[in-house]
This record gives structure tokens, C-alpha cells and sequence, in this order.
């Protein structure tokens, strides 16, 4: 089952603190199930950022993966955090993939 966890982190514009943080996450080795990790910030508001979870394990966990409940802990102290699970319904292969 593909799933994907969001993270976004909004802060008062600390922009480097946890955007290395989550950069970190992004390019640590990978947890068992974990496809890939995108790190993003907001387009207009300094501040706002986002990391999300690609995941492809046999369960999905509706309470989030053990990696991102760690992070969202050490967050917490830098910002508002919100945290969802999506299941992946359908997904459109490009160029043949």
C-alpha cells in the first residue's frame, strides 16, 4: 500500500533552524517502507514548510510512521506543526514508469 505522510511546519520566520532539520530527515537513510522524502517551503509565506513521506508498506499507519512522530516532537519547539496521512487511491505513471 503507497501512503503519504505530510508535515508542515509553520514558524515566525526562523528560516534556517528547521529547515536544516528537515533537510536532514530528507536525505538521512531511509526507514524501512520509506520510497522517498521532499523537503518544501512556502512559496510566499518565509516560515512555512513542509516535509512529506512517501511510504509503500503493507499497512498504512493511520497515527503517523515512527520517524515522523520523533520529528514532529523536536518541531513542536520551533512552531505550529500539523500532521496527516493520506492513502494513495491512484497514481498516473509518467513516461512509462
Amino acid at each position: 500500500m503507497k501512503w503519504l505522510e505530510i508535515i508542515v511546519l509553520r514558524t515566525t520566520g526562523m528560516a534556517d533552524q528547521p529547515i536544516h532539520l528537515l533537510k536532514h530527515v530528507a536525505g538521512s537513510s531511509p526507514a524501512p517502507g520509506l520510497k522517498e522524502a521532499s523537503v518544501c517551503s512556502h512559496a510566499s509565506i518565509p516560515g512555512d514548510f513542509a516535509l512529506t513521506l512517501l511510504w509503500e508498506t503493507e499497512k498504512t499507519k493511520p497515527w503517523g510512521s515512527d520517524l515522523a512522530i520523533g520529528l514532529i516532537q523536536e518541531l513542536k519547539s520551533l512552531g505550529l506543526v500539523d500532521h496527516s496521512i493520506w492513502i494513495i487511491q491512484q497514481r498516473r505513471a509518467k513516461n512509462g514508469e
